[in-house]
């Protein structure tokens, strides 16, 4: 047997140039990452400059209201709550609306709207509610009540402490800062992009019946789904948007499904909760998938339809292949069961579709499309955390 060659204890392995190192920290997962920094001080130093390569979708565990701080749970450490501690006391009094990467989109005590890292603590202040251009306006009362209004049609609100923003979605470029924020009220979809000054507004639909249901951000376009079953996408690349499809799905009005249906539990009857959610695939093809909760139980179903272009209709789909949904961001990923991501899966809150029960750590859920059944997470994550929601996201860990 050869003799050991000088080095071979692995003492050489911290002489490896930095572009090859560069590049090995690139393709490590966010645990690899942790633990290849560690080996000696030039792999730390190169780590500086580099970023874990994550696409696996983690949890981040919101906090009750007062407290400034949120836990993020990686399914590949399954015994490890990273905690983001000091977000500040405007965090600990903020409602967490939406996330996109490592950004939160938050809504303060004042119902002003800001953007913040949860890593770097950088934060972006959004312009004011009362600065709306279009048909709705909103306006401040003296005891710091918001009124809507809607142009044109004699509408006038009642007071409210916040006003009602439905569907927040939010997209950010980790390196330039561009970002886009937008929501619905009504028929109307409100947005507002880096530099703006004000809200603007876009009048989607002309009647509350088919108002929009659910939306998608995904590069650059914003896919809308309607009540109606129909689908619209605007490109928002260029300085203006644009509709670059739509659908007409001929669906009668008064088949209108998709709502969810009042449970009362305690008349002893046993009913069904359904939600249609709009999902866009890796590939920009949009998805219909509707969840059905048991009232009397934990029992979820998933039904998913994919868009038929040739004639607008919806065709039943039994499976995604190698993708898995994220349904809280309405979008697929590739899964690959080396990198912790469950193909042909659905990884979503069962929380936001029940609208009788309150958040608890039993509504964070993993459902198997191959078995039809639901997985949890490991159940350490919960076992002592006090949260008030959580989501599944994808971390991004750039730096600046």
């Amino acid at each position: 047997m050869d003799s050991p060659s000088p080095g071979s204890d692995g003492s050489n392995w911290s002489k490896l140039p930095p572009d090859l190192l560069h590049m090995v920290f690139e393709r490590l997962g966010f645990a690899d990452f942790q633990r290849a920094k560690s080996v000696c001080p030039t792999w730390h130093s190169v780590s500086r400059q580099s970023a874990p390569n994550n696409q696996i979708p983690w949890l981040i565990l919101l906090p009750e209201k007062g407290k400034d701080y949120c836990l993020l749970f990686n399914p590949e450490e399954k015994e490890k709550v990273y905690r983001i501690q000091d977000l500040g006391v405007e965090f600990a009094n903020s409602h967490y609306l939406a996330v996109y990467g490592s950004w939160l989109l938050m809504r303060d005590a004042r119902c002003n709207l800001y953007i913040l890292n949860l890593f770097t603590r950088e934060r972006i202040d959004l312009p004011s509610l009362e600065s709306q251009v279009g048909r709705i306006k909103f306006e401040r009362t003296i005891d710091d009540m918001f009124i809507t209004k809607i142009v044109d049609k004699n509408y006038v609100g009642y007071p409210e402490k916040y006003v009602d923003i439905s569907h927040p979605i939010l997209w950010i470029d980790e390196k330039t800062k561009d970002y886009v924020v937008l929501w619905s009220r009504y028929q109307y979809l409100v947005y507002s992009r880096e530099g703006d000054k004000c809200w603007k507004q876009v009048e989607i639909c002309s009647d509350d019946m088919f108002s929009i249901h659910g939306m998608v951000y995904k590069d650059h376009k914003l896919y809308l789904y309607s009540r109606s079953r129909d689908v619209t996408i605007l490109d928002f690349s260029g300085d203006i948007w644009r509709k670059i499809f739509e659908t007409q799905v001929n669906y009668d009005e008064l088949r209108v499904k998709g709502i969810p249906r009042p449970i009362f539990l305690h008349l002893g009857v046993v009913g069904y909760t359904k939600i249609t959610h709009l999902v866009v695939t890796v590939t920009g093809e949009p998805l219909r998938v509707k969840s059905i909760i048991r009232s009397d139980s934990d029992v979820w179903s998933f039904r998913i339809y994919k868009m038929n272009s040739s004639n607008s209709k919806w065709k039943k789909l039994t499976s995604l292949g190698d993708e898995a949904i994220l349904l809280d961001l309405g979008i697929t990923v590739l899964a690959n069961a080396n990198e912790g991501i469950n193909r042909n899966s659905i990884y979503f809150n069962g929380v936001h579709d029940r609208c009788d029960l309150d958040w608890s750590e039993k509504d964070i859920f993993i459902f198997n499309l191959d078995t039809h059944k639901v997985e949890r997470p490991h159940p350490s994550i919960c076992s002592s955390i006090r949260s008030s929601d959580a989501r599944w996201f994808v971390p991004n860990f750039k730096r600046k």
